[in-house]
């Protein structure tokens, strides 16, 4: 299921397959289900669920596709053998009432369908012999009743404990797993319903997504006085309901309609409340692009629904000379951004490259107060801005911003995002940062903790360039680095995304083989590109159409998966 942050709309009939075309086949306790889950013209993306519907862990399992002529380009959290799918070394162990996905896309018009599910364990299971239906359920318990009822969970990291309980009774009680899980159970209980964590550390590791009864979602209902706080016990998360604390989480009573909020089963939130005092709601999902040679072209929309500014954003092009602004090339983005709709993506504020170069030579408490200054007068500018990269490339061995070190002390990063959270209270503040999906995730990964820790880190943005350089990711690969860096619980951008190949068929292949894994993953909350006309990017062989508009193999198979 996709990001509960997001909306992503599909703007063709065709583009989207429904819940009841799923195809469904079973082996003992395990029960595999195939949904398409973005179809083009060419060719088409899949998810393939494993449940385990007995009452033993599955130790091991396997999937034959009939994939009726296509071709799969890629796939991820699996290995794929002929047409054969078995597990990534993190999947092959189910636990009993849960599940495990893979997801692969291909080239084809042929709707795919399950041909085999082999499975070894589960205990007893509603079936003991293959079989096919349609269908579109996943995991689940063994209760019946009239009533399914799905709590979505993510950032899970251990043991925690959780009950979903029904007009003042628990109902059912699961022991978490690692990762963003379902948890299913059928009952014909009716009432106010709840999800009670147990024995959760207090730690920022478990959230509560959502909660889908007979396929319609339902969010966290929000205490009267608007606070972000749930039940008055645990505070709201960075972009859905985060559990700092022991206690419950309500829902309201859904059987009769009268819960908080709805929407269909193939649809999420694009909103969500958020522990940091600026409550940020964060945009539909998006595929966006930057600025080009400092000037919006008049085709922007045409095929791209967020922008960023390239250079006109940074500090260094703003205020060269100290205390003298250049606002109007952004003035003219956000003119235009408000003009069509479309949110602006800034980039950015504290970086150690493109920064004035007067920064340097103040003394700490100078800085600290221009650093502030700087922060203050962009947020009061321009208050709707939807994101901000806030720090840029922090790693020592990248370009940290070395003027804030000297101004705030080694806590400069979280410092930073302080404030940007004080003055730009409901933006999304997003830690960016090159070979994050690469060479260098752990470092990163260990360096950016705390500042996710202090809460005021909203999203990460993960810089796409080189991911076939100096030798081609594959696409598990990349799926792998996602999942790793969504353990720390916070929503990803793919933030500066190009190709670097002037051969038209090695950006293509780059293309079909990258951009499924992100447009996918359900921990992506959207994509910039870093731009698109031929002779006007950063480095040769990205661009994606000629200044005329001639579009290159990438770009013709890109427009056509987004359907514009």
């Amino acid at each position: 299921m996709r990001n509960p942050t997001r909306l992503k709309l599909f703007f063709a009939a065709t583009s989207l397959i429904s819940a009841s075309a799923a195809h469904a086949i079973t082996d003992g306790a395990g029960e595999a289900t195939l949904n398409v889950s973005n179809q083009w013209g060419s060719g088409y993306c899949a998810n393939v669920t494993i449940a385990n519907n007995g009452d033993a862990n599955i130790s091991d399992w396997s999937v034959g596709l009939n994939l009726n002529g296509s071709n799969i380009t890629n796939l991820w959290n699996g290995n794929l053998s002929g047409t054969n799918v078995t597990p990534a070394p993190h999947n092959a162990s189910i636990a009993a009432g849960n599940d495990t996905n893979f997801g692969f896309c291909a080239n084809g018009s042929a709707t795919p369908s399950l041909a085999s599910l082999e499975v070894q364990g589960g205990g007893s299971g509603s079936s003991s012999s293959n079989s096919s239906s349609s269908s579109s359920s996943s995991s689940s318990s063994s209760d019946s009743g009239s009533n399914s009822i799905t709590v979505r969970m993510s950032g899970v990291t251990g043991d925690e404990s959780v009950s979903l309980e029904i007009g003042g009774q628990t109902i059912e009680t699961w022991t978490l797993s690692i990762g963003m899980l379902d948890y299913t159970v059928n009952t014909n209980a009716s009432g106010e319903l709840r999800v009670a964590f147990t024995n959760d550390s207090g730690e920022r590791d478990v959230q509560v997504d959502y909660v889908m009864v007979n396929n319609v979602t339902h969010q966290a209902e929000d205490q009267q006085d608007n606070t972000g706080a749930y039940d008055g016990e645990c505070g709201a998360g960075s972009y859905s309901e985060m559990l700092h604390c022991n206690g419950s989480i309500g829902f309201g009573n859904p059987f009769d309609g009268s819960s908080s909020s709805s929407s269909s089963s193939n649809s999420s939130s694009s909103s969500s409340s958020s522990s940091n005092n600026g409550n940020p709601d964060f945009p539909e999902f998006f595929v966006g692009n930057i600025t080009t040679n400092g000037s919006v072209r008049s085709d922007f929309t045409q095929y791209w629904d967020q922008i960023s500014p390239e250079n006109e954003g940074k500090w260094g092009s703003v205020e060269g000379t100290r205390d003298q602004y250049n606002w109007g090339p952004l003035d003219d983005i956000y003119d235009y951004a408000r003009a069509s709709g479309i949110p602006v993506k800034a980039h950015v504020l504290v970086w150690g490259s493109q920064r004035p170069g007067w920064i340097d030579g103040l003394s700490a408490a100078e800085q600290r107060a221009e650093i502030e200054e700087w922060i203050r007068d962009y947020c009061e500018r321009y208050p709707d801005t939807a994101m901000i990269d806030v720090v840029n490339e922090a790693l020592p061995s990248h370009a940290p911003a070395n003027y804030a070190a000297n101004a705030f002390g080694s806590d400069w990063i979280t410092e930073s995002f302080r404030l940007a959270r004080e003055h730009c209270p409901n933006a999304v503040l997003i830690y960016n940062d090159f070979n994050f999906l690469t060479w260098d995730t752990d470092a990163i990964i260990d360096m950016i903790r705390p500042a996710v820790n202090s809460g005021y880190v909203d999203a990460l943005g993960l810089q796409a360039h080189g991911l076939y350089n100096p030798r081609p990711w594959t696409a598990q690969e990349i799926a792998d680095k996602l999942d790793q860096i969504a353990e720390l619980g916070l929503p990803l951008y793919i933030s500066e995304y190009d190709i670097q190949e002037s051969n038209d068929q090695l950006q293509l292949e780059y293309m079909q083989r990258h951009f499924p894994i992100f447009y996918n993953h359900p921990d992506v909350a959207g994509i910039t590109l870093w731009g698109y006309v031929v002779g006007a990017t950063w480095r040769d062989g990205t661009g994606l159409i000629t200044s005329n508009g001639q579009q290159r193999p990438a770009m013709q198979w890109l427009m056509e998966y987004l359907d514009r």
